[in-house]
């Protein structure tokens, strides 16, 4: 065909669409090119295909050509042809989309990025739109040459799942900009794996969506190829096992290696995280998450830091192989176990391993008994502290300040030192009312209402105009002073703190920027170490810090009181903020040198602290709070409302939960140590006070209100896993609801003969008030016998025997006996016509053995106890050791109902912990049931074993262990848990009053 009519032919193609003169200047460009030929044959074809498509492209053409060369154009109309011939619609929008797409594109990627979707086209046309649209971006990112890979990738994902292959090609530009291609594979079939069916048996593509749109960015978090490379392994083989742990896994990974910065480190964790994900996700998934941890704790710049790792790891493989549930408690670390491989991963000193003696110390220097306690390091800034009741010494759960054992107990020694100096020297028995004048001197001076008595030595110091420089002043003379006294009375502490001194003043610099009155505190500071000659003292501050320094120091002496330290503080609050005016008071550099152009600090007599900054104390120092300095009579209230815990556990009080008080302390380098990682040993109940301001409980149930008493935590045995699960129940002990007296005298008036005759029986067996101990060293009577035998010896030439005498020894029964009664909601089963229920025959058979208890004399205690859960099983003191049987304990048993359910291990470990505080020779323990232990996931198997082992516990203490019950199904479960003579069935419910007691005196004679 002659050019000519080429040309005339494509002007009239175009023509019916565009301006004649526009159309014949696309034809003559074209024909002149010698792509005339093309353009005709393709326009005409998708003319006779799709007009609507043939006229958009005529449209769109001359803007095109603006950017695409003759030749290139007639690849694009080639490729809109071909997309036309599947999809008159994604024809139609690569025409809407040509112009902006193709300026966008680099002039290289054009052509092989039309090739691309024409290839890609075969398979589908909305495909093929998509991978032209992002084509651009993976050239710019990873060049040519993957373009070809990725789409063939795509095409394949697209073959097994539509839906994941056009989100291939959306976003496999982004990963590739962090993946090399010979990932990309990997990347994108794992998004298949993450596709699950719906409860309509449907594909569900939340969670493979979900992975292609955020992973780009997840993995870009990670530093290194390999590191990506193996995050995807781990995550495939989470997606074999759950998809939802998968995703879990990638969003939570870029924080775990945040925390995890070495490449290596990361690399190795994944690793070995791998083989865990391919047995069990949740172990796996457990493990990852405790890992950073782990890395925190053991060092990882040691040398043994990849043996301890590799320990820890391979303990928890080895429980994987007999129990998977085993294995996630013990990577979560709610195990003993757990908790025991973490102490021997960790650098550092654990304070498990040295409270009892840390204790010990404490008490001998206080004189008085307190409770050694680790500060959850997450999130407090104190090295130490003491509680408001002076009952509980708080200490770091972990230090790791220094390379061996030795050098870190001294650190915890001193802390424990100066914190019990504290209560030794009285400096938190202030009495307020004898400082009612300095409150009335700092009100008259700086202008501050005195608004009636202090209420504590917080309230004094908000007084002064920067309660923050008189708060350090007296931080750094009450340390001073306790340290003197400690020196004085105890000269072997002397040379560890020296040196711990020399340690902490060396690492110590003048910070640059420090106001005058921040380089005076400091300086005081230093002075106070007991080593002036080596406190390099600036020309311009001599004479400040000197007579401070003398004020200061003339406390800073054994005897003197912390009332004394106060008023001299007062006095260098006054010199200092005199000598440091506003006015003259320059900035001074880091050689003590003035710096000029330093903002100037407040005038004296404003109510804010100005620019002044906190003093970083020494961190053997501990933290100091005002506000733990009450009046008399708000000390008494809050000595009430704390009771002592029981060693181990951070309280829920806001003791622990790191109240936000300026203490001027630094904190000790340690590291931080798993919550359920408590200091005691054994199962010893950790005890939560209650108090209006106390912190939730995590993980066990919310916040204790007030008058609901005490919450305790307890492990629990887990069979399955053959592990203790620590911390695992919470007991909410509590003092039972009171209603009538009308139980009492209704039983007593019922069973009136049997009481009479009870009492009398009782009466009966309580022991004479004095023995004969015959053979004796000495006593009042010859026993006549032994001085017969004695005479004789002498005559045969034996070695005659000396014990000859009789002594009277007062005799007593001496027995503690706790009785557990079951009032879990089967309890209120009628057993009888006229409507009575077990738990009114149980509170029945309790009157009966009270009323004969109190004739024998007997030490004794009653609890109820039921459970909703291991977040929530409730103990109920209706009567307590020591505690008078009358009116308040009748209105209690009276009001006893039945409650929810029974988790017996819980109340027995719990009794257990309220036998340990009686001195009893003989502990006894009772428990009235009605059925086997049943609670929220605590049945058959699990529930039996943990009763097993909790009677264990209470028999390897000594303590003799029986059960009452009325269930006539209970011999197949309680010979496993009891033992063939430890436990009786009551056939007939109603003879459980009058054989109870019978039961009791049969049990103690």
């Amino acid at each position: 065909m002659l050019p000519d009519t080429i040309s005339a032919r494509l002007t009239g193609l175009l023509a019916e669409v565009l301006p004649r003169p526009v159309a014949k200047s696309v034809s003559e460009k074209l024909v002149a090119s010698g792509q005339g030929p093309h353009a005709v044959d393709l326009l005409s074809e998708l003319a006779q295909d799709t007009r609507k498509v043939a006229a958009a492209t005529i449209e769109i053409l001359p803007d095109v050509l603006a950017v695409l060369p003759e030749a290139e154009l007639i690849t694009w109309l080639d490729l809109i042809v071909s997309l036309s011939e599947r999809s008159g619609a994604a024809g139609l929008k690569l025409c809407q989309e040509s112009r902006d797409l193709f300026d966008n594109m680099s002039v290289s990627a054009r052509v092989p990025a039309m090739r691309v979707a024409l290839e890609l086209t075969e398979q589908d046309a909305s495909m093929a739109l998509e991978a032209l649209r992002h084509a651009g971006r993976v050239v710019q990112c990873a060049g040519l040459d993957v373009l070809p890979i990725w789409a063939e990738i795509g095409a394949d994902l697209a073959k097994s799942d539509y839906a994941l292959g056009i989100e291939f090609f959306q976003h496999g530009p982004e990963i590739l900009s962090v993946l090399p291609v010979s990932d990309l594979t990997a990347w994108g079939w794992l998004s298949l794996k993450l596709v699950t069916p719906n409860s309509f048996g449907k594909p569900d593509y939340i969670a493979a969506l979900t992975y292609l749109r955020t992973s780009p960015s997840l993995l870009g978090e990670l530093k290194t190829a390999d590191v990506r490379r193996w995050a995807l392994t781990v995550a495939a083989a989470f997606a074999n096992r759950s998809p939802d742990r998968a995703i879990e896994f990638l969003g939570e990974m870029p924080g775990w290696f945040r925390r995890i910065s070495d490449p290596e480190w990361q690399t190795r964790v994944l690793q070995c995280g791998t083989l865990l994900a391919e047995a069990d996700a949740d172990a796996a998934l457990a493990y990852f998450r405790r890992a950073p941890e782990m890395f925190e704790l053991m060092d990882a710049a040691a040398p043994s830091s990849t043996d301890r790792f590799d320990e820890w790891y391979r303990g928890g493989m080895e429980i994987l192989a007999y129990s998977p549930e085993g294995a996630r408690a013990y990577f979560a670390v709610e195990t003993r176990k757990a908790l025991d491989a973490v102490e021997r991963a960790a650098s550092g000193l654990s304070l498990r391993e040295v409270s009892r003696m840390l204790k010990l110390f404490a008490e001998a220097l206080s004189g008085r008994s307190v409770t050694i306690m680790p500060i959850d390091a997450a999130g407090h800034h104190a090295s130490s502290r003491v509680s408001s009741d002076r009952a509980l010494l708080f200490l770091p759960a972990r230090i790791g300040l220094h390379p061996t054992r030795e050098q870190n107990l001294r650190v915890y020694k001193l802390l424990t030192a100066h914190e019990a100096g504290h209560l030794q020297y009285g400096t938190y028995d202030l009495d307020l009312a004898h400082l009612q004048d300095l409150a009335v001197q700092a009100s008259l001076r700086y202008g501050a209402p005195v608004h009636g008595e202090l209420t504590s030595l917080e309230a004094l110091f908000r007084l002064y105009p920067n309660p923050l420089l008189i708060r350090d002043l007296w931080m750094l003379a009450e340390d001073a002073r306790i340290e003197a006294s400690l020196k004085a009375e105890y000269p072997g502490l002397c040379r560890d703190m020296e040196m711990v001194i020399r340690e902490e003043l060396s690492a110590r610099s003048l910070a640059h920027g420090m106001t005058a009155r921040e380089l005076v505190v400091e300086l005081l500071l230093r002075l106070s170490t007991g080593e002036p000659d080596q406190v390099d003292v600036s020309s311009a501050l001599e004479g400040v810090v000197s007579r401070a320094w003398a004020l200061l120091q003339a406390v800073a002496q054994p005897g003197v009181t912390a009332e004394e330290v106060l008023r001299t503080v007062h006095r260098t609050y006054v010199l200092i903020e005199e000598l440091t005016a506003p006015e003259t008071e320059p900035s001074f550099n880091e050689n003590g040198a003035p710096e000029p152009d330093r903002t100037e600090n407040p005038h004296a007599g404003q109510q804010q602290g100005g620019a002044y900054q906190p003093l970083v104390n020494f961190s053997f120092r501990g933290d100091m709070d005002a506000e733990r300095v009450h009046a008399s009579a708000d000390r008494s209230e809050q000595t009430s409302a704390e009771q002592p815990m029981a060693e181990g556990v951070p309280d829920g009080d806001d003791e622990s939960a790191g109240a936000d008080h300026h203490a001027g302390s630094r904190a000790v380098q340690h590291d931080r140590v798993p919550s359920q990682g408590s200091t005691d040993a054994g199962n010893e109940g950790r005890a939560i006070s209650a108090a209006p301001a106390e912190a939730p409980f995590e993980g066990l149930g919310g916040t204790l209100g007030p008058g609901e008493g005490k919450a305790y935590l307890y492990d629990e045995w887990d069979a399955a896993i053959r592990d203790y699960r620590v911390d695992w129940c919470r007991v909410v002990e509590e003092t039972a609801r009171e209603g009538s007296e009308a139980l009492v005298h209704d039983t007593r008036a019922l069973y009136g003969g049997i009481v009479t005759l009870l009492r009398r029986y009782f009466e009966g067996i309580r022991p004479p008030g004095l023995r004969r101990v015959r053979r004796q060293a000495d006593g009042e009577d010859v026993d006549l016998e032994a001085a017969i035998e004695e005479f004789v010896e002498r005559q045969v030439s034996a070695s005659p025997s000396e014990v000859v005498y009789i002594r009277r020894d007062r005799k007593q029964r001496d027995v503690a006996a706790a009785f557990l009664v079951d009032l879990s909601g089967s309890t209120s089963r009628q057993i009888g016509p006229d409507g009575t229920r077990i738990i009114d025959v149980q509170k029945e058979g309790v009157v009966l053995l009270c009323e004969a208890l109190e004739a024998v004399g007997d030490h004794y205690a009653v609890y109820g106890y039921s459970g909703r859960s291991r977040r929530d099983v409730r103990f109920l003191i209706l009567k307590d050791f020591g505690e008078r049987y009358g009116p308040e304990v009748w209105r209690r048993l009276d009001a006893v109902r039945p409650m929810v359910q029974n988790r017996d291990g819980a109340a027995i470990r719990h009794a257990l912990h309220k036998l340990r505080q009686t001195s009893n020779r003989v502990k006894l323990m009772v428990l009235l049931s009605d059925g086997r232990p049943l609670d929220d996931l605590y049945t058959d198997e699990y529930a039996l074993e943990d009763t097993k082992a909790a009677l264990r516990e209470a028999k390897a203490e000594g303590v003799h262990v029986f059960c009452i019950t009325v269930d006539q199904e209970a011999p197949e479960y309680l010979v496993r848990m009891y033992g063939d003579v430890s436990y009786v069935i009551i056939d007939r419910v109603e003879t459980l009053p009058e054989r109870l007691p019978r039961i009791y005196r049969m049990l103690t004679t």
